[in-house]
């Protein structure tokens, strides 16, 4: 039987007085709880949660209090989230406040639980009818504290997959891992079960999370709600010639991972069974490039077309496939790179000297108008103060590793940096480089130390600085804006670009393009597009 001291419960102390001791008294305690100020809510609930749970009862007693709680406290945790979701990493002080409180009041409906289900494991009759639901809450909320790392982007600790293993080597103990239970608070699909409460867990933490944005993540955790059912667990591993099946041990600390089972041993290894979650996902990806709506394949109504067949590819290979060994030309560096981020900043860099507008423009400031008129040119006498006056900084990050299209870099805890989102354009230069080059913020990650992990997917060609300003009856008086180019690299199949603020790309759009001198051009397409940036091929009118 699992070591129950392995559960850090609370000590249970006669002077422990919350204002609820059961379902009746919790239920009148809502009532005056100020739902619509989430933070003071939030705080009420973790404070009395917290003493509920030294407080001693009987098991059936805690249960209902707990059961009589739930709603408000996943309705004030979903908005809490909201302040600390979609934010450049790494997060703001209020931020990490958050997050933390957020993680707590998850962690103590998570304890309240095991309280329960340690009194099942001990022999109360009661409790011991109530296994499977006791179980199943107690992996929930394992699963959304996991789950709210992942929104944070912040490294998932390595006690927290062991509680998640322990809890259900304790349904299996009580014999009710396959055994029904009722969740009303899923969106959708109320019946679950603790096994399928473990797998959603399980996969969400394999879907590599850390490169997903918000709206995914929340994409998968529907998918999982409707689909972690087709998973199934097996003490022995499911036959397959072509694909290791992925384990996992209950008696450790790790995420499930893909073993060859001749060299596996132990009797607490687990096998997950992905063949109908595969074939559902290889069906619906088939379906929906035969046009048919996502709707009506049962992936809700907001998603669309082509990103949903994008995101159900993505975690097929991420589920349902051998990883991608990573090619000889990736390997592991010790060394130091320049970092810099925002298309005004990386201008300033990459042509060494602040933007201004062309001559041949209308767009020149008075007082550089009338320096031209009476020196001939402009004064240079505020270039030193440019990138102090506008904010302008390279940083020094760590180079982990790095391969021919892409790197890894860190940013050590305490260092002074600017925040960094997914999808943003960032200018690098590692220190064997002459110059710097154009990447896109693929993933990020803080890890338990605090260190900002981000993963770097390098753009195709040499960058150099432009200007661009649009064109047409409405824009005569426009101003050019910095902007960048990329050569056109023949062995990637890669065009010449030009890399554009967000929202600039409109098809067969006209703009005027200035380097040594004026050109227009013609948008042709989207090559690539990120939070802050859009990369497009264009051709010289």
């Amino acid at each position: 039987m699992t070591d129950f001291s392995a559960f850090p419960l609370p000590v249970l102390a006669p002077d422990a007085s919350p204002e609820f001791i059961d379902a009746e008294t919790c239920t009148k305690w809502l009532e005056d709880v100020p739902l619509a100020n989430v933070s003071a809510a939030q705080q009420q609930m973790l404070s009395q949660v917290r003493e509920f749970n030294r407080f001693p009862t009987r098991a059936m007693t805690r249960l209902g209090a707990l059961e009589a709680i739930r709603e408000a406290v996943h309705f004030v945790q979903i908005e809490q989230a909201k302040r600390f979701t979609n934010r450049a990493l790494p997060m703001a002080d209020a931020e990490v406040a958050t997050f933390k409180q957020t993680l707590a009041l998850w962690e103590q409906m998570r304890l309240g639980y095991m309280r329960c289900l340690e009194a099942a494991a001990m022999g109360d009759a009661a409790m011991r009818g109530q296994g499977a639901l006791v179980c199943q809450r107690v992996l929930a909320y394992s699963g959304l504290k996991m789950f709210h790392h992942y929104r944070a982007y912040r490294q998932v600790p390595k006690a927290e997959w062991r509680a998640l293993h322990e809890a259900f080597g304790r349904a299996e103990e009580l014999d009710v891992a396959e055994e029904t239970v009722k969740d009303y608070l899923n969106r959708d699909v109320h019946d679950t079960s603790p096994r399928i409460a473990y797998v959603r867990a399980l996969l969400t933490g394999l879907c590599n999370p850390n490169e997903l944005t918000q709206r995914q993540l929340t994409f998968v955790a529907f998918l999982l709600e409707r689909w972690a059912s087709k998973v199934g667990l097996e003490r022995v591993a499911p036959a397959s010639k072509d694909l290791l099946p992925l384990a996992l041990d209950l008696a450790g600390d790790d995420a499930p991972e893909r073993i060859d089972p001749s060299s596996a041993t132990g009797t607490a290894l687990r096998y997950l069974d992905t063949d109908r979650l595969a074939k559902s996902l290889r069906n619906r990806v088939g379906l929906l490039r035969k046009g048919e709506s996502p709707a009506r394949l049962a992936l809700g109504e907001d998603c669309v077309q082509p990103s949903c067949e994008q995101l159900l590819v993505f975690l097929y290979r991420q589920w349902c496939q051998m990883r991608a060994a990573r090619g000889p030309e990736r390997r592991r560096v010790s060394d130091v790179a320049q970092i810099c981020n925002g298309i005004a900043a990386i201008h300033y860099f990459v042509s060494g000297q602040p933007f201004r507008q062309p001559r041949d423009s209308s767009g020149i400031s008075q007082r550089e108008s009338a320096e031209l008129a009476t020196f001939g040119r402009v004064s240079t006498r505020d270039d030193e103060k440019y990138s102090t006056i506008r904010g302008f900084a390279v940083e020094q990050w760590q180079l982990v590793d790095q391969s021919m299209q892409g790197l890894k870099i860190m940013r050590k805890a305490g260092e002074t940096g600017r925040r960094y989102a997914h999808g943003q354009l960032i200018a690098v230069r590692p220190s064997d480089a002459k110059t710097f080059l154009l990447a896109q913020v693929r993933w990020l990650m803080n890890s338990e130390e605090g260190d900002l992990y981000a993963g770097l997917k390098l753009m195709p060609g040499l960058p150099a600085a432009m200007a661009v300003r649009p064109t047409g009856l409405n824009a005569a008086n426009e101003k050019f804006v910095p902007a960048l180019s990329l050569t056109g690299v023949e062995a990637l199949d890669a065009p010449p670009s030009l890399i554009l603020p967000a929202g600039w790309y409109k098809p067969k759009r006209m703009v005027d393009a200035h380097v040594d001198s004026m050109v227009r051009v013609r948008l042709l397409s989207v090559l690539e597009r990120g939070s802050d940036f859009e990369r497009v091929a264009y051709e010289t009118v």
